[in-house]
């Protein structure tokens, strides 16, 4: 064989080789940086959903623990029935209202979320299900009918109060919700009959919340309960509430007299 053909046969076998390492080294290249994007992209979903996450888990923590802590009072003596009929008719008013507007100030964050749902992803299937389960679990308690009703609110009424609490809120594009605050909530109910009349049953029942014992006011046990399991949730350290109060609601809790906060 003349040494033209080897020479010629070691060039094509280097070109070959040549081709095959760049392949190599290029399909490896390739595998790396999707690895890297995919890191990023990880990162990146992380950090929006915690952004995401953050957004409403201040207002939804805040307002679940105003509620919890308003049917804790509730539901022990010593807060509604000294204070729903004390003479002075601005804390009467006070009792009343504000009873009905932290329920209602709830449910305005949960039709937040509900509509923002397609954007919340907290970052794991695990850790969406259980925070939509703590929300589904205390909405199934306001519309159950197997205990007393009041303060009973269908499914459909939920969202409806919610709803009437919405307000656009002040990031300049008029895209997003913040619920309505008590001073308008109570000048709402002075000036707006159609508003008002959705809470008429509401605050009435708040009277029957003072004067039922502890089987009457089961539903607010039961969603008290349910709300220190999504403030833990939401809070597990107990780091975002300033002065964190988680007590549980308990039978043996309701039959003592107790300092209350209002």
């Amino acid at each position: 064989m003349q040494p033209e053909v080897f020479i010629a046969i070691g060039s094509a076998v280097v070109s070959l080789l040549s081709v095959l390492f760049t392949t190599i080294s290029a399909r490896r290249v390739t595998v790396l940086q999707y690895r890297l994007e995919e890191e990023r992209h990880r990162q990146t979903k992380a950090e929006l959903a915690e952004q995401l996450l953050s957004r409403y888990r201040e207002p939804l923590l805040w307002s679940a623990h105003a509620l919890q802590g308003r049917l804790f009072n509730a539901v022990r003596p010593g807060f509604l029935t000294d204070f729903l009929h004390c003479g002075d008719p601005d804390d009467e008013r006070y009792t009343r209202d504000y009873t009905v507007y932290v329920l209602a100030e709830y449910l305005c964050w949960v039709e937040i979320i509900r509509r923002d749902q397609q954007f919340l992803d907290l970052g794991d299937v695990e850790r969406n299900k259980r925070f939509f389960g703590f929300l589904d679990r205390i909405t199934y308690i306001a519309a159950a009918l197997d205990t007393p009703a009041q303060l009973r609110l269908f499914r459909g009424q939920q969202r409806a109060i919610g709803e009437l609490l919405l307000v656009r809120d002040e990031d300049g594009t008029g895209s997003r919700y913040e619920s309505m605050g008590y001073a308008e909530f109570c000048e709402r109910l002075d000036t707006d009959s159609r508003f008002a009349s959705w809470f008429t049953r509401l605050r009435a029942d708040v009277d029957v919340i003072a004067n039922a014992d502890y089987d009457g006011n089961m539903r607010l046990v039961r969603m008290q309960h349910e709300l220190i399991a999504l403030i833990d949730f939401l809070d597990p350290d107990q780091a975002r509430l300033a002065t964190p109060n988680r007590a549980l609601i308990d039978r043996h809790a309701v039959n003592k007299t107790t300092t209350t906060s209002v």
